[in-house]
Order: structure tokens, then sequence, then C-alpha cells
């Protein structure tokens, strides 16, 4: 029988009913947030898309009013306190440095997820109690997300499975789809243990099976398309869920010769199987370098205060060899480069990047070795895939990835979570 009393006081396991109706504020407005500008951006043809922004701000200002109903200026570790303040601080002067203020300006501020402002305040998730009822939550979220990722799917299939591999409409579907929508479902894999039933087909639990095979779907469009960067978001995902596997199994002698006996006959079998059609396109991309050409570009357009500080939100980079390039101030000029860490440098600097992986790095440390659960080791390892991905990924994002990014933060640097008994952090999930 569990304790709930032990728990309750420090809030770990579950929330005041104001809380609760908050929490769902935040989180199904995120969804809703997320959902509508997916539709607005896949330009589908239900609604407008003003109409389709409209329904983005009330998804916006339900996170609103969840927000400032839940946070609070605690913090369990002293050296996130301050690496918190001194980054939500200059993350604001990014912000500041190029704004501009007119209608349409301040619509995308908040509207856009990759070049508008939540991107630099999405830390501010770390301000949401840590408990285990907002982790719930936040769990269901990512199973709405999932499915309508499922049902777009269906209602774009056609676009995404085009045969024209050079079909930039259908790449663009597939990214916005897949990084908004599905890949953030692979956190509930590798936090499986959590959702794991008893006995029969059901032991490795409904929305288990769920998760992965959203993460097979998104993996079979993103080797369609031949989106390289995608293929390896899912395959590390799956890694991941493996690795704890492995951690959490008592059998781990023979999980890992029986991986090892599986690589020796893939080594073997693998370079003497007939290629699929489907793989064609993605072989032929090959080593294929798409990203030094305007990698090149940019460094030649950085001065050495733009490489410290960045260019601020509005920041471009002279890059003539792109080919759909064409704004305001005239042709050659890009406001993003396909390189995680460098978009990242490009807006704040080397001094942005660099606050954050000194938040970042110590919570991956703290979390996978100084913990005694999967939640603690699972949010380590996502903050660890989200470092790794700075370079096939294109930087900060106002969306579940990013976000969860945050969360994990605050669970890998609460002492308190970091010692809660698996078993009763699963029996909380799944109340």
């Amino acid at each position: 029988m569990i304790q709930k009393k032990r728990f309750t006081g420090d809030s770990l396991l579950t929330v005041s009913k104001n809380q609760e109706m908050n929490l769902g504020f935040f989180w199904y407005g995120f969804v809703a947030y997320t959902i509508f500008f997916v539709l607005g951006s896949a330009e589908a043809p239900f609604l407008s898309p003003a109409n389709y922004q409209a329904l983005q701000i009330l998804g916006f200002m339900l996170m609103a009013l969840g927000g400032f109903g839940l946070m609070n200026f605690k913090f369990d570790n002293e050296y996130l306190k301050i690496l918190f303040i001194i980054n939500f601080l200059y993350s604001a002067t990014i912000v500041l440095r190029g704004s501009q203020y007119d209608f349409n300006s301040l619509k995308l501020m908040f509207l856009d997820v990759t070049f508008g402002i939540l991107p630099y305040f999405a830390s501010v998730v770390v301000l949401i109690p840590r408990s285990i009822s907002n982790y719930r939550k936040i769990f269901n979220s990512l199973l709405i997300l999932a499915a309508f990722f499922l049902i777009c799917v269906v209602l774009f299939y056609n676009t995404l499975h085009d045969y024209d591999r050079l079909n930039l409409v259908a790449q663009g579907l597939v990214e916005i789809l897949s990084t908004l929508l599905a890949l953030p479902i692979g956190y509930i894999l590798i936090n499986f243990v959590y959702q794991t039933g008893k006995k029969g087909l059901m032991r490795f639990g409904i929305k288990n099976m769920f998760a992965l095979f959203v993460i097979l779907v998104t993996l079979f469009f993103a080797i369609f398309r031949a989106r390289r960067g995608l293929i390896f978001m899912c395959l590390t995902t799956l890694i991941c869920m493996g690795m704890i596997y492995v951690i959490t199994t008592k059998k781990r002698t023979l999980i890992i010769a029986t991986a090892v006996i599986l690589l020796v006959a893939g080594a073997f079998v693998v370079p003497n199987m007939k290629t699929p059609a489907m793989f064609g396109f993605l072989i032929d991309r090959g080593e294929e370098d798409t990203r030094t050409g305007v990698e090149v570009w940019m460094y030649a357009d950085m001065s050495p205060s733009d490489w410290v500080i960045g260019k601020g939100i509005k920041g471009k980079y002279y890059c003539p060899i792109v080919d759909n390039v064409n704004d305001a101030e005239g042709l050659g000029y890009r406001d993003n480069i396909e390189t995680g860490y460098l978009q990242i440098i490009l807006k704040g600097g080397i001094l942005s990047l660099s606050l954050l992986l000194l938040i970042f790095i110590p919570a991956v440390y703290i979390g996978l070795f100084k913990s005694k659960n999967v939640l603690s080791k699972a949010a380590s390892m996502w903050i660890f895939l989200w470092i790794v991905y700075l370079y096939p990924s294109g930087g900060i994002v106002f969306n579940m990835n990013y976000v969860l990014v945050w969360v994990a933060v605050g669970i890998c640097y609460s002492e308190k979570i970091r010692n809660l008994p698996d078993e009763t952090i699963k029996t909380y999930l799944q109340n």
C-alpha cells in the first residue's frame, strides 16, 4: 500500500483541484495552439488562414490563463535558479534586438513557433509544479498530438506519398507533421515502464504500442522522402527506449548477447540484400552535403560581435546560393540555417548557446547517474537527444520536443523527484 501523505505535502504526486484545472488549460491549450499552427502551415482547406490564427490565439490564451495560475518562482536547485534568471534575461535582449511592433509583426511574434518570441521563453515551463499530476497531463497531451498526426497522415496522404521525391511541399509537410506532432510521442516510449500492463498481449501496454506505431509511421515517411535528420531522430528515440529496457530488465546478459548476434548477422546479410525501391532515393542522396555551402556564407557574414551575442531575433545572413531566398532586404538574405547550434548562434551568439548547455549538460549527468527512477533517467536522455539534434535540426522551436526539454530539466534538478520509487510514479501516472 502506497502512503500518499508521505509525498503530497511536497506536491510531488498530487495537486489541488485549482491547479489540476490550470494544468488542463495550459497543456490542452498548448495542444490546440500546436494543432492549429500545423493546419494553418499545411494550408488545410477546412478554414481560412485567418480562422486558424484566431483558433491558435485561443490556444495561446488558454496556455497563458493556465500558466499564470500555476507558475511559482520556486526552484529545487540554486544553480538552476541562477542560470534560469540569466538565460531568461539574456533571451529578452535577443527578442528586443530587432523586434518590430506593427500589427502583423506582433501577431507573428506569438504565432510563429520558429521565428516568434515563444521559443526564447519556453524555459518558464520549469516554474510549473513538478508533480506526477503534471506529467500525467503531459503524457495525455502527447497522445492527443500523436493521434492528430495519424489523422493528418490520412488527410494529406496523397501529398505525403507523392512519388515526386523532389516535391518541396511534401518534404515540408513531412517535417512539420513529424516535428510538431509525432516525434514528441517518443517521450512516452522512453518512459514505457510506466505504461505497461500486467500480462498477455497487453503487457507492453496499449499506449506504448500506439506510440511505437506512430514512430514507425514517421520513420516510413522519413525514409520515403529521404529526410536523413528525421530518420536519425526516430532511430535514436528507439535506441533510448532499448537502453531503458536494458537498464530496467533483470536479463541484461541475454539482451546484450542477442543484440551482438543480431549485429554480427546483420553485418553479413545486409550487404548482400537487394535494396527495396523505397530506399532508392535515400541511397541516392547518400552522403550528399547540403549544408556546407550555406554554413560558409554564414561564417563570412558574421562579425566578431555577432559570434558573441548574435544578431537578434530578426538576424539574417547573406547567402545567395539558395534559390528560394527573397525578402524585403533584397535577394540573398536568410533568417534561418538548417544546423541548429548555428541557428542559436545567429540569433543569440555563442553566449546564448553556452547558457543553454550550462543548464542542460549537468541535468543530463544528474538525471542519469544520480537518480533512482526511470522518469529521471528518461528525462536526462531526452535532454541529451535534444543536444545531439542540434546538428540535424533547426535550433530552438516552440514545439513539444523543446518544451519537454525544460520539463525534463525540472525533473533532473529535483532531488525529491529523482528519489521517488518507480512503483509510486507508475501508480499515480496510471490513476
